[in-house]
């Protein structure tokens, strides 16, 4: 820790002099551009990396502490709130809302002109897609609302669970997106087809 409060003073972190607890020496490895790195290299020393992590975390609502002893290691604790939880999810859009499922149930998108044509689409809930019978909806018609896109520019979504695969038809595919989801508040318990949210870069949600 000798060498954490050196480069903390010359940084101008913390006074020269100034007897500083250990948990605050801990905090200093989070300021930005900090590291004890004499020479720069491929993987450290540009004092890039921890203010990151800790920026994120807190920005999930979390906390990150760091328990070190001379010999031994160096332990960081990270605690994040249980109602949150981190998806690698597939977003697309229905009605101009913004929709994301968990990217490992996503089997494959398409366009859905190019496995069925309107006309025997119709009323149907099922297509046939690669001699299957796949059974699909679509999602405007499932929220009730108007659907944004016209036929020819509308997207088929195959997700499957467990060993039952279904197709979502979609107004928009938009791509992978890695989200943190937070479910519903009890006022939205039971809402059917929806199990959380998350808040957008842009500040939009998005269903999940």
């Amino acid at each position: 820790m000798n060498r954490v409060s050196e480069v903390a003073a010359d940084k101008g972190l913390i006074e020269k002099g100034t007897i500083v607890n250990r948990q605050e020496l801990h905090n200093v490895i989070f300021e930005p551009g900090f590291s004890t790195k004499s020479e720069v290299s491929d993987l450290s020393g540009r004092g890039v990396g921890m203010d990151v992590v800790k920026k994120n975390i807190d920005q999930l609502r979390g906390s990150i502490e760091v328990e070190s002893e001379v010999g031994k290691g160096t332990t960081f604790v990270v605690r994040l709130p249980l109602t949150l939880s981190i998806i690698e999810g597939f977003m697309f859009r229905v009605s101009g809302e913004n929709y994301v499922v968990p990217l490992d149930s996503v089997v494959e998108c398409l366009e859905l002109r190019e496995v069925v044509d309107q006309k025997h689409l119709g009323e149907k809930h099922f297509i046939t897609l690669r001699d299957e019978v796949l059974p699909v909806m679509r999602l405007s018609e499932w929220f009730k609302t108007q659907s944004q896109s016209e036929f020819d520019n509308e997207a088929l979504v195959v997700v499957q669970l467990g060993s039952l695969r279904a197709g979502l038809i979609v107004d928009e595919l938009v791509g992978e997106y890695q989200t943190v989801v937070k479910p519903l508040g009890p006022l939205f318990e039971g809402l059917k087809g929806v199990s959380g949210a998350t808040i957008l870069g842009s500040g939009n949600v998005a269903s999940s």
